[in-house]
């Protein structure tokens, strides 16, 4: 297929992005290298990595939000980029150009329906932060309680529809010309993206997740997730409780000397876990820009367990709305509040979250496991059963690289254990052997990747494996009493006895067909469809290589009796000749990609 002629320029910026930044060996691993035009400069590509990486950002963001949130995806993915572009990518989490405050104040006027100074005591008009999508204020409610307002970019919508349009053909045109595209799912990457991003666009789908995340981490009281403004929240306006805390990477030594941190990332570990193999509904983006320490000395909102201490009604208030009542299941669901708890942590901004189907959570389970107890085989075989084998695929070849990467890391020391590294080789080793993942397992390498980072900063020393191991198998004995309940075993009876039952007239079927000469079989030979193509191709060659031969015969023959017919002859020869040549050359080179 063809691209859009209008869509052309953008292509060469896209490509060239991967081509002009010291990045030619990933435009080259992925195939893209040859769509781009060689740059004026060579020297353009000479310097300091640093001052290449910090131009890649900045020409990510005057390319728009679209490529925006294409650089913080790939500031998770340390398998494909190095590590200078890894940190200099990590500043678009926050080094954003800011919205002016005109265009804040009526967006929020607009959606609330009100006058800014009647809906807020407070409205600070300096933004707390400016990401790709939105921006955040601190303001103050009408009661004095301290809030952050996330206010979505005027006229985002129509730009990100054209970056997206741009995207679907971008994918079609990589799926039909470029290696990557022919082993990755291009267009099911730009729909995933598409309702992604359509979900960040509405705040209201937010606002539920944030709420169903602070009813689902309830059981953790070291975990806090700010609750929802519900009155003060529209489709492109939020307001949460204000969380005062202190960045991950800017916690001081001596906060780290005064405070036990081990037992918070043990507690967020598990609280990840619980999102991914019980609710298989988890937090995709808990970048450190989005966890906070909240130290005992400073003025928070409180987690379901305080709410639920210091409400001191004696009839509780009936919820009127969906968040309120998700409010008060969170607080009758809150586990008792701890003797002491030295630190807690906040997890804002859940616009990006994934869901895993029942079937992919049990594999998924699986594959931790094997990756905790260090089961490459066992490992290699569970990412066959969840992909998807393309022409070509090396199972035996597939599954010692995966092997030897889990020996590999087994020899790492504790500090150094990082799982969301280990499935993103695993996920990119996959790639290369022609294995496609889907693609709720990358969201989960992206978590577990930006989960390392967050308990690292935490506790150098925190080993997550042994947390995956402990939580795995309590989950295993739970799933395995549960299947050995008097209602499952219930149910198998009652599924045997319907088998048993249905036999008689199945049998019945089977040999009436057989007596009456109707009984078939197919069988399915994936690779017939490869060789009959393979023998047309060797066929069509033979046949125009006896024509080409003939032509050439009768030329020289005619050559002496009529020569202007003869040369005539050797000429169609030679063209016809070349384009075999050519076409040959062109077809190889295609089947290869």
């Amino acid at each position: 297929m063809l691209l859009t002629p209008r869509y052309l320029p953008r292509l060469t910026a896209t490509i060239g992005l991967f081509t002009r930044y010291g990045l030619a060996d990933f435009a080259k691993q992925q195939g893209i290298q040859a769509l781009a035009q060689p740059p004026e400069d060579d020297g353009a590509l000479d310097g300091d990595t640093a001052k290449l990486a910090e131009g890649f950002r900045k020409r990510l963001v005057e390319l728009g939000p679209a490529y925006v949130k294409l650089g913080q995806v790939l500031s998770t993915r340390p398998d494909l980029l190095p590590p200078a572009y890894i940190r200099e990518l990590e500043k678009l989490q926050d080094d954003v150009p800011s919205v002016p405050f005109a265009d804040i104040e009526h967006t929020v006027e607009e959606e609330l329906g009100g006058r800014i100074g009647k809906l807020f005591s407070e409205f600070e008009h300096d933004p707390l932060g400016s990401a790709s999508l939105g921006q955040v204020h601190a303001a103050w409610l009408r009661d004095g309680r301290p809030v952050v307002v996330k206010v979505q970019r005027p006229d985002i919508r129509q730009q990100l529809a054209d970056d997206v349009e741009f995207f679907h053909e971008l994918a079609a045109f990589l799926a039909a010309h470029t290696e990557a595209g022919a082993r990755v799912d291009m267009v099911g990457v730009v729909q995933q993206l598409e309702r992604a991003l359509a979900d960040e666009l509405d705040y209201r789908v937010e606002a539920r997740n944030a709420m169903t995340f602070r009813r689902s981490l309830a059981d953790f009281p070291r975990i806090l997730v700010p609750r929802v403004i519900e009155a003060y929240s529209t489709e492109r306006v939020l307001t949460t409780e204000r969380i005062r805390g202190v960045k991950i990477d800017a916690v001081s030594p001596l906060a780290r000397l005064e405070h036990d941190f081990a037992p918070v990332a043990d507690e967020l570990t598990r609280a990840y876990l619980k999102q991914i193999v019980l609710d298989a509904h988890f937090h995709a983006d808990p970048h450190p820009g989005n966890v906070f320490v909240v130290l005992p000395s400073t003025e928070n909102p409180p987690t379901p367990t305080e709410a639920r201490e210091r409400d001191r009604r004696a009839v509780p208030r009936e919820a009127a709305t969906p968040l309120a009542r998700m409010e008060s299941q969170a607080q009758q669901r809150a586990a008792p509040q701890p003797p002491e708890i030295d630190a807690k942590l906040a997890l804002i901004d859940f616009g990006m979250t994934a869901r895993l189907p029942t079937s992919l959570r049990e594999q998924i389970v699986r594959l931790m496991l094997d990756v905790a107890d260090n089961r490459g085989d066992d490992a290699a075989e569970t990412l066959i059963e969840i992909g998807q084998t393309l022409p070509g695929f090396d199972r035996a070849g597939y599954v010692r690289e995966i092997a030897s990467l889990m020996a590999r890391n087994y020899d790492l020391t504790v500090g150094d254990v990082q799982i969301g590294s280990v499935l993103y080789e695993l996920i990119n080793i996959s790639f290369q052997r022609g294995l496609r993942l889907p693609a709720e397992l990358t969201l989960l390498a992206k978590a577990m990747f930006n989960l390392d980072a967050v308990t690292r900063a935490l506790d150098a020393t925190y080993n997550p494996i042994e947390t995956i191991r402990d939580f795995g198998n309590q989950v295993m004995a739970e799933r395995a009493r549960r299947e050995l309940s008097p209602r499952r075993l219930m149910q198998l009876a009652s599924e045997g006895g319907n088998l048993v039952a249905s036999l008689p007239h199945r049998l019945d079927l089977i040999t009436q067909r057989l007596a009456s000469n109707e009984f078939a079989t197919r069988v399915e030979v994936p690779q017939v469809t490869q060789l009959t193509s393979a023998l047309q191709k060797v066929a069509n060659r033979i046949f125009s290589g006896v024509v080409l031969a003939g032509l050439l015969i009768a030329s020289a023959m005619l050559l002496p009796y009529r020569r202007s017919l003869g040369t005539a002859g050797f000429v169609l020869a030679g063209a016809l000749g070349l384009w075999m040549v050519l076409s040959i050359l062109w077809s190889d080179r295609r089947d290869r990609r």
